[in-house]
């Protein structure tokens, strides 16, 4: 059996010991781990077994948490972390998503940029099968900048006008999503 990498999304540690994470080969699941010490972010290696709906993980290690991130800008930490949580459909997302969210635990990428940050949320969007409501934000231009990486994406929307295309493409999914009223996080669009 090879070890396995998640993100935890979402502890549940209160009530029961159960957490939501994004793993690496399945996607979005539910675990019941070895700890209740796992922090939200955490990035973790572990066995996993699978028993019905629940996967049951063993010899948990902590590898990383995002500090660098949560330092500099925890609020889009958690803004990307809930998008996962609500948007991502359980075992059956691409493990791109799973890469995307890793990125941000690389460190040299930090400080991170206001349109580093509207492009990893394109990105992340546009990989959880997103896309905009409003007719003018459908445009070709958004799905052929989909198939771009991040990094062309950012050096993309350095000019101001695309920037703000991608800012209202990525406000407009985030808003239309049906359970908007319970996300914590959203006011981060305002800050960017």
């Amino acid at each position: 059996m090879e070890k396995q990498s998640g993100i935890v999304l979402k502890t549940f540690f209160a009530k029961k010991m159960k957490i939501v994470m994004l793993d690496a080969q399945i996607g979005k699941i539910e675990a019941v781990p070895t700890s209740h010490e796992l922090g939200i972010g955490s990035l973790l290696c572990y066995y996993r077994q699978q028993r019905g709906h629940l996967y049951f993980l063993q010899s948990v290690e902590l590898f990383d948490i995002p500090l660098m991130l949560a330092k500099e800008d925890i609020l889009f930490l958690h803004h990307v972390l809930e998008i996962c949580y609500f948007c991502a459909p359980f075992s059956g997302i691409s493990p791109e998503i799973f890469s995307v969210v890793h990125t941000l635990y690389e460190e040299r990428r930090a400080p991170y940029t206001a349109e580093f940050k509207i492009a990893f949320l394109f990105k992340l969007l546009i990989l959880l099968g997103m896309s905009a409501q409003k007719p003018q934000l459908q445009d070709a231009f958004y799905y052929l900048l989909a198939r771009e990486s991040i990094d062309t994406i950012i050096d993309k929307s350095i000019h101001l006008d695309i920037n703000n295309a991608l800012y209202n493409w990525v406000y407009d999914c985030v808003q239309s999503h049906p359970l908007i009223h319970i996300f914590k996080t959203v006011h981060f669009l305002n800050t960017v």
